[in-house]
């Protein structure tokens, strides 16, 4: 399919001309690119897609095009005029702490202590009122604070709701046999005297469960393995364990025949997946939605590029509200107090990209 550039006052009319007719779309970047591509839904069903796909994988959006329309990135604009803030986050965790979301992180150590699971991820939401939230400098101003991300902005017209996000995690890439994927799990972050806390047990323990199961779960194809050197990467104020994999497959398969063994992953839900799923869906007390689902494109079913939808909100605009979520991986040697903390810090990394008018 061929793609158009497109100046950035067209991206704009476009944008706000399929709202106003209540018509999916979806802008992102790709990670370490410089164009923003365009997707709009014209309802006529090809090979060509943004997907978007729930964490139960009951509910899926597909947006069709006929054009995919882009924007070439020049360089940094300023993103605060004068009428425009971020969002404060101070005394955060004091001023909405959940004490049911605490019980749950303890209620998850105990089930893996009995054996139930090795570690499942709990996640909780958190709803704000905001003022009037502008979208597109949001969306720039995650563009240029996370490189490394998949940054998204897209409208579901069947809830009119709009989601935006800056996912790290790559799920699939697959074209030409090769596939591509990543172990993402482990977090740490400074301590009070500004350092970067060490890598524990619990971290190392976390990543590798994510590490096996990709491994086991297509070890049945016949496959040549590559698994890179584990790094530690930054986003925001956190630091992550990642391992990029790179999957050659010896047969042309279709990928969503590789997608049903590699999704849900440990790094989203838990091990062993049933079991984990379960208690998630018993025990959190809010539908994850599309958090922890997936995005992406679909070229072909040979050529693909999804992304688990993490650090990521639901934005209902004319309600002025927004729905943030974030998890944390549990495993028994999980500690309460710090588990909790990840996941205030993560809603804060998000909320302070945001950008509202002063009105």
């Amino acid at each position: 399919m061929v793609k158009k550039e497109i100046s950035i006052f067209l991206l704009y009319r476009k944008i706000v001309n399929n709202y106003i007719k209540n018509n999916n779309f979806a802008i992102f970047r790709k990670p370490n690119e410089d164009k923003i591509f365009f997707y709009s839904d014209n309802r006529k069903i090809s090979n060509n897609y943004f997907i978007i796909k729930d964490f139960l994988q009951k509910r899926t959006i597909k947006i069709y095009t006929n054009n995919i329309f882009y924007v070439k990135i020049n360089s940094k604009k300023n993103l605060n005029n004068g009428i425009y803030s971020f969002f404060s986050t101070k005394d955060f965790t004091k001023k909405n702490f959940s004490l049911f979301y605490k019980k749950l992180i303890e209620k998850s150590i105990s089930y893996i202590k009995g054996n139930f699971f090795k570690k499942v991820v709990v996640s909780k939401n958190l709803i704000i009122s905001l003022g009037k939230i502008d979208l597109i400098k949001t969306f720039k101003n995650l563009i240029f604070s996370h490189i490394n991300n998949l940054v998204s902005l897209w409208y579901n017209n069947n809830n009119n709701e709009f989601w935006i996000g800056s996912t790290p995690e790559l799920l699939m890439k697959y074209k030409n046999k090769k596939l591509k994927t990543m172990a993402l799990a482990g977090t740490i972050w400074k301590n009070d005297n500004k350092l970067i806390n060490k890598w524990t047990y619990k971290e190392i323990n976390e990543h590798e469960i994510v590490i096996q199961h990709i491994n086991d779960s297509l070890k049945k194809y016949n496959v040549n393995f590559l698994i890179y050197k584990t790094k530690t990467i930054s986003i925001d104020d956190l630091f992550h364990l990642k391992t990029n994999i790179l999957i050659e497959f010896k047969e042309k398969i279709k990928y969503n025949e590789i997608l049903k063994n590699l999704y849900p992953t440990p790094s989203i839900c838990g091990l062993p997946i049933k079991k984990s799923m379960d208690f998630i869906v018993k025990n959190e007390n809010y539908e994850r939605s599309f958090y922890t689902g997936y995005i992406g494109i679909v070229n072909d079913d040979y050529n693909v590029e999804l992304y688990l939808n993490l650090r990521c909100s639901k934005i209902l605009y004319k309600k002025k509200k927004i729905v943030l979520y974030a998890g944390s991986g549990i495993i028994e040697s999980s500690n309460i107090y710090r588990e909790y903390i990840e996941t205030d810090k993560k809603i804060k990394n998000i909320l302070s990209n945001f950008i509202i008018k002063n009105i």
